[in-house]
């Protein structure tokens, strides 16, 4: 992948420029100006969490939940098949249980059932002796189905995240921060935190929590396990309220006692002490992902509500082998749809905007290759499994292009369709598919130029080679946690030499040294990865005097029990 580079204004550090020197330099860059700012970013507490009743419509959720508890009313939680609404329905199912509400889980599936509340779905949880809902992740769209259980003398909760509709479902109480009226301070909770503040509030209502809650907010940090894999695994943004439950929540992630998460760390290969959120995005997310991607969320759900370690082990080791076949359908989906899309000519300016269907596509699947696509053109994209009279999938857009509010203006060729400006997820007829490509090119050619089509890279410093060792990523470790929102660093090294390059055995991945200028080693010495880049060896080798830039981010790594400094790359230059 080749980046445009927006190194124009990067901050340039001196040689030898401290640790203190460089967080200064990277709080500044992303906004954190005044002592009070900067000490809430680096130390942020629970206590600072806004008060929950200041959610709208919370206080009419938790009236509707005390009658539930006083007449012993049976709740079914419905959650969504994603690690959002999987940790969200866990979440609710724990705390409600342990505050003496009688509770059950339901995750549909992805495939017979879809997404959200569905009247045949209802009427199997009535059958049950159902009477509340409380919908988690879903529901703020599900406006036809809400007033069909209302038909059914069942009630609806709604705790979500997604973008309001222009009409919100009729339910008993809808909490959602994104609202115009909601009091709520911060608006990018996720899903699992919209879970969180609805236990805090119940918990300072009264309700105890195993009997052991007096209004301590660390009382609810296992809880907080769960918060924080919804909240990285959904690439919620990591600033506010999100920083302070994901940090805390990380904490309690390296010390957890669930048997479900420990035999997860397990199949892994995670050593729980060193856990960030990185390996929540890379190694538990697609895990507890892949059940409801290519089969049924049952093992994934099972697994968070598991208390027993023997129980927990073949949970963990059948999502391990289901998240191997979802690499396996990904890879091939990927590959078929690029290879089309290049057939056609490699996207140029005037088709600012991707969309793909295909036949056999697995549709847990195409949000991931649409993610890809839009990373790989830097333009948004849309991939659909196409079914015999409609087609449903996924979509991924980039910087200035809002999805749903795009999919909204095409709402009349739509069956369904929610999500944020960045992700989003559709259902389309197939008679109606050249009419959308074509509006979504229509509104992309108007909202995103040339230069919106390359994707590009913006360095946060510029440090010289010398300056990337273990004390820098000792200071680069106070920023953490990282994701979206709060992006690990992105540093820029200019003007080094390289030695040992070689390619990975597939050929996909790029290995090599880096040289000081005047060929002295860096101490370690500093070892480069460039992964999906080992296509271009002969153009680092061929490089003007041997000599380049590098863009990417340092980190250190653990290799057979030894720990050693490793440079992430993410793209290079010949050196000017």
């Amino acid at each position: 992948m080749r980046y445009r580079w927006r190194d124009e204004g990067t901050t340039r550090l001196n040689r030898g420029a401290n640790g203190e020197a460089i967080v200064a330099t990277l709080l500044a860059r992303r906004g954190y100006a005044t002592t009070e700012e900067i000490a809430a970013f680096l130390q942020p507490n629970p206590a600072s969490l806004a008060d929950p009743h200041r959610l709208h419509d919370l206080d009419r959720a938790l009236a509707r939940l005390a009658e539930a508890h006083r007449r012993g009313e049976l709740i079914a939680i419905w959650g969504d098949y994603d690690v959002d609404g999987l940790t969200s329905t866990a979440l609710l199912c724990r705390a409600l249980g342990g505050m003496g509400f009688r509770v059950r889980p339901h995750i549909p599936h992805r495939i017979t059932s879809g997404y959200g509340l569905k009247p045949e779905g209802i009427d199997r949880l009535i059958a049950a002796g159902v009477t509340l809902i409380v919908a988690v992740d879903c529901g703020v769209s599900d406006r036809d189905a809400v007033a069909y259980a209302r038909t059914r003398n069942v009630d609806v909760v709604v705790l979500d995240h997604h973008t309001i509709p222009p009409l919100l479902p009729e339910a008993v109480a809808v909490v959602n921060p994104r609202q115009v009226d909601c009091d709520y301070p911060f608006k990018d909770l996720a899903a699992v935190g919209v879970a969180y503040m609805l236990i805090r509030a119940l918990a300072t209502d009264g309700y105890q929590l195993h009997g052991q809650w007096d209004e301590n907010e660390a009382d609810l940090l296992d809880l907080l396990e769960f918060v924080a894999l919804g909240t990285v695994a959904d690439v919620a943004p990591l600033h506010g309220e999100n920083r302070t439950l994901v940090t805390w929540g990380l904490q309690s992630l390296r010390h957890t006692t669930h048997p479900g998460l420990q035999a997860l760390y397990a199949v892994a290969g995670i050593d729980a002490q060193r856990l960030t959120a990185w390996e929540i995005g890379h190694a538990i997310g697609p895990r507890l992902n892949a059940a409801g991607r290519i089969a049924a969320p049952t093992p994934a759900i099972d697994l968070l509500l598991c208390d027993s370690p023997a129980a927990a082990m073949p949970l963990a080791q059948e999502l391990d082998r289901l998240n191997r076949d979802r690499q396996k359908e990904l890879a091939r989906i990927l590959e078929e749809a690029t290879t089309r899309i290049e057939a056609a000519g490699v996207p140029d300016d005037s088709q600012p905007i991707l969309q793909i269907e295909g036949v056999g596509w697995t549709a847990g699947v195409v949000g991931l290759v649409a993610g890809r696509l839009a990373e790989r053109y830097g333009r948004p994209a849309i991939v659909l499994e196409r079914g015999v009279t409609s087609s449903r999938g996924s979509a991924r857009s980039v910087d200035g292009f809002n999805l749903v509010e795009a999919l909204h203006d095409c709402a009349d060729l739509l069956d369904h369709y929610g999500g944020h400006a960045r992700a989003a997820g559709l259902t389309v007829a197939n008679e109606r598919l050249d009419e959308l490509r074509e509006r979504l090119l229509v509104r992309a050619r108007t909202q995103l130029r040339p230069k919106d089509l390359q994707p590009a890279l913006t360095p946060d410093l510029d440090l010289a080679l010398g300056d990337l060792h273990y004390g820098t990523t000792t200071a680069l470790a106070q920023l953490e946690p990282f994701g979206h929102g709060n992006p690990e660093p992105l540093l820029l090294v200019r003007d080094v030499t390289t030695k040992w390059a070689k390619a990975s055995f597939d050929g996909r991945h790029l290995f090599f040294h880096a040289m000081a200028q005047h060929g002295e080693q860096v101490p370690g010495p500093l070892r480069c990865v460039a992964f999906g880049q080992g296509p271009r060896r002969a153009e680092l080798m061929t490089a003007p005097r041997g000599r380049i830039d590098l863009l990417g981010t340092l980190r250190r790594e653990w290799w057979q029990g030894e720990e050693r400094l490793a440079f992430h790359v993410r793209d290079f230059r010949a050196a000017e």
